[in-house]
């Protein structure tokens, strides 16, 4: 006899592919939550379902995944429940086959994120898998994680920064458990994009916005599991000394961009080959007027300086992304 097809099952039809693929004890905690009726159609359909073939089945479970993920029903245990079926059902690889296929058919970003407090998703989410928050961490603007990271305890945080700087790309598994947990902690639906982008530049950046010592340590928390990654994003990196690496002409440009102000607390500290090159690259009023201010004004805080150093690094940041500097001291674009 030949198979049913997908498109010819009835939905008592489908309910009973699926319990038919249940193991005893899973079937029966399944059928305690039926009705009388609803029962007694899936029972007639069992008896009357003589073959389903792989792909039918498959296309049932896609089905019905799809459904109730659309309809914020999967969600903390409920996603593991499923993909745990799924697995059983069809084996990891087919499995992973149909998750991807439901992330394709998302058509938006997680933009709900923008939206929310990052310090507030931090408490929400401290207690979850920190290869999920890693991918949380790949949707998030760069001032969004900067602020997520520093909120979380520090171990945490360097754990989750670990995990990101490896994560070049995202199994479909973690992308739809992120949509549950977001779904279930924020009560609607959430989109998510079709791939999360971590790894050494992504991480680099973030480090960079992040600064002074957290970065310092997270640095190196990555460089004991991996120092050669840590090599790469080193490398990747561009700090405050570097300012040191770009043309005079690269600086000039740089220089025009910064609120002079703000100079001030980050050239405190700073090595005398910095101030030298930032000073002898102004005009010669504001030079001088600056390096009094820097060598004889009040005191700040490290912090203060810090904060400074790390405005002038993504102002930095931002020029060169948009093709006006060269942070590696070529030719500068205009």
């Amino acid at each position: 006899m030949a198979s049913a097809t997908f498109e010819n099952l009835s939905g008592p039809e489908r309910a009973a592919t699926v319990l038919l693929t249940l193991d005893e004890n899973q079937a029966t905690s399944v059928i305690r939550h039926m009705d009388e009726k609803a029962l007694a159609a899936v029972t007639d359909a069992m008896a009357s379902l003589h073959s389903v073939d792989t792909e039918t089945s498959y296309n049932v479970f896609l089905t019905l995944i799809n459904d109730l993920e659309q309809a914020g029903a999967i969600a903390g245990g409920g996603f593991g429940y499923f993909r745990r079926l799924l697995t059983s059902a069809f084996g990891e690889k087919r499995a992973a086959e149909i998750l991807e296929r439901i992330m394709r058919s998302g058509t938006g970003a997680i933009d709900v994120l923008t939206n929310i407090d990052p310090r507030v998703l931090a408490d929400q989410v401290k207690d979850e898998r920190p290869q999920l928050i890693a991918v949380l961490l790949g949707h998030m603007s760069r001032t969004a994680g900067t602020v997520f990271i520093n909120t979380l305890p520090p171990p945490f945080a360097m754990e989750i920064m670990t995990r990101f700087a490896r994560m070049d790309t995202v199994q479909p598994f973690a992308l739809v458990e992120l949509r549950a947990m977001l779904s279930e902690m924020l009560g609607g639906h959430v989109e998510s994009r079709a791939s999360a982008i971590g790894g050494v530049r992504p991480t680099a950046d973030l480090l960079n916005s992040i600064g002074g010592a957290m970065a310092e340590q997270i640095l190196e928390r990555i460089r004991a599991d991996d120092p050669s990654l840590a090599d790469e994003i080193r490398e990747s990196m561009f700090t405050f000394d570097d300012l040191d690496r770009l043309t005079d002409s690269g600086l000039q440009i740089l220089l025009a961009s910064i609120d002079t102000a703000r100079l001030v607390p980050a050239l405190r500290g700073a090595s005398a080959a910095i101030r030298s090159r930032i000073f002898n690259n102004m005009a010669a009023k504001e030079g001088l007027i600056l390096r009094e201010d820097v060598e004889t004004g009040p005191m700040v805080s490290r912090a203060e300086s810090q904060n400074a150093k790390r405005e002038i690094i993504e102002i930095a940041m931002r020029l060169s992304q948009e093709g006006k500097l060269s942070l590696g001291g070529a030719d500068d674009m205009v």
